[in-house]
């Protein structure tokens, strides 16, 4: 979540007489996150959240986010509902820019996790995967490992060498090796279907231990069941200082085969996995770290924590002999 585009009131309620959701009240930009622009409005009739979709979304996926969402809400999961206008549409237009509004979801994100959050953040995921492999409707991910090349030739156009030394030596280059063992050795037969793509800790809320809400589902997409979880091992079992925590890891594990049982094939890729993860947001977070626009109201996430993660999971990857996989 973030502000790119700044809205005022008289702005706000003209467009809310689109809806039936109340006069508002007040509104307040969300900054956190990077990607559109997020908004929290009280009205009359209750609290709801608007986005602007900005950067890197494309308008012809909208309606599979909103189709997913709608779908996980009629099987009873947590997350956030869209709300339709008064002719029974769910897309709108605000400032020439694609725009929705979801019902407000009670609850805080943590900034503390502890291993009984992991196991809870395993199961949700395990539950959102069971609920969501009748879903018919695909989109694919374009920050999945087809997509990487691009960012990485981005990177290489328009980050200094500065500013890669600094971050580390040679990163790109350690970047190019693992595109390459990833290309060579990506798991293309593991099950596959809705993920989220997302699932950090700024994106799942609690009231008193227990989640009450998953948000932000604007990067999911069809791909790896597994690959989804090795992004939730990235943002849930590391400490503030980056170590890794055993005991949360196999929280989280417990948690999802309490849902969705991990096959043998699933837990032998899954280190894999876990590095590409990491590689994922390091190559966005190094774009983003130097290209994010000045005027937007948001702060890029500083790269260097998934440089160490990418390491650390390179490690584990490196005493595994994937070999033997190639056909």
């Amino acid at each position: 979540m973030a502000v790119y585009t700044n809205l005022n009131e008289d702005q706000l309620k003209a467009f809310l007489k689109l809806y039936d959701i109340g006069k508002l009240i007040s509104f307040s930009g969300i900054t956190e996150g990077i990607e559109n622009s997020n908004f929290y409005l009280r009205t009359s009739n209750g609290e709801f959240i608007l986005t602007i979709f900005e950067k890197r979304v494309d308008i012809n996926d909208l309606p599979f986010f909103i189709k997913i969402m709608n779908h996980l809400n009629n099987k009873g999961f947590y997350c956030p509902k869209p709300i339709c206008d008064r002719n029974n549409n769910f897309l709108q237009e605000l400032k020439g820019k694609p725009t929705i509004i979801v019902n407000f979801l009670e609850g805080k994100s943590k900034q503390n996790i502890t291993i009984g959050d992991c196991y809870q953040v395993g199961s949700s995921m395990g539950l959102m995967h069971s609920y969501s492999n009748d879903f018919e409707f695909k989109r694919k991910n374009s920050l999945s490992i087809e997509g990487w090349q691009t960012l990485i030739k981005n990177c290489n156009k328009t980050l200094p060498k500065s500013v890669l030394d600094k971050l580390q030596p040679n990163l790109m280059e350690d970047i190019h090796n693992s595109y390459d063992f990833f290309l060579k050795f990506w798991p293309h037969d593991l099950p596959k279907g809705f993920i989220h793509g997302d699932l950090f800790p700024d994106n799942v809320f609690f009231i008193n231990d227990n989640i009450t809400g998953v948000i932000d589902f604007y990067f999911s997409c069809n791909d790896i069941l597994t690959y989804d979880l090795a992004i939730a091992v990235n943002a849930w079992c590391f400490d503030k200082k980056n170590n890794f925590q055993e005991e949360k890891f196999q929280s989280l594990l417990s948690g999802y085969n309490s849902k969705s049982k991990l096959s043998k094939d699933e837990k032998y890729f899954l280190p894999l996995l876990c590095q590409a993860a990491a590689l994922r947001f390091l190559l966005t977070r190094l774009f983003d770290w130097v290209n994010t626009p000045i005027e937007a109201n948001v702060i890029p996430k500083n790269p260097e924590e998934y440089i160490i993660k990418h390491k650390y999971f390179k490690k584990i990857v490196n005493t595994i002999n994937y070999t033997k996989n190639l056909s």
